[in-house]
């Protein structure tokens, strides 16, 4: 699989100009961490940064970008009109795996990132627990992302 991308736009001459994940979440924590320094909250926010678009380094989230971009070739395999890929849970999955309890907090703002807040109960607490949560992570980590990315 080539390079890992967040985003990808097309320019007005057609062409499109593809956004590095890697830099997407460097830049997004950067921008976290300094909105959320006033209110002593810069380093939580720079991990919130960091993870929430972990899940798109799964081969599934980088097929489809290519593919509803047209980055890709239309492969036989791939529909025309691929579905939504989930990307979030990963991200929080993640927090919640290394801080536990505490790391909900950090889970609430992942996964909320296009979703909108859940209620623990019955709502992220599920979706957290479910077995396409763990294994959205499982096939993000199996894409190697930077150890500087995934550290706590």
């Amino acid at each position: 699989m080539p390079h890992t991308i967040a985003h990808a736009r097309q320019t007005p001459d057609g062409d499109w100009i593809e956004h590095p994940l890697d830099d997407h979440l460097a830049a997004v924590s950067r921008l976290a961490s300094d909105l959320a320094r006033p209110f002593g909250g810069s380093e939580w926010a720079a991990l919130a940064g960091r993870w929430h678009d972990l899940g798109k380094y799964r081969p599934a989230f980088q097929r489809y970008i290519r593919t509803v971009t047209g980055l890709a070739a239309q492969d036989a395999h791939i529909e025309d009109k691929p579905g939504r890929i989930p990307h979030s849970t990963a991200g929080a999955l993640w927090a919640t795996d290394h801080f536990k309890a505490p790391g909900r907090v950090l889970a609430y703002l992942i996964a909320a990132h296009h979703a909108g807040l859940h209620d623990w109960s019955g709502g992220l607490e599920a979706r957290l627990g479910g077995e396409d949560a763990r294994q959205e992570l499982t096939e993000a980590l199996a894409a190697a992302p930077p150890a500087d990315l995934l550290a706590p």
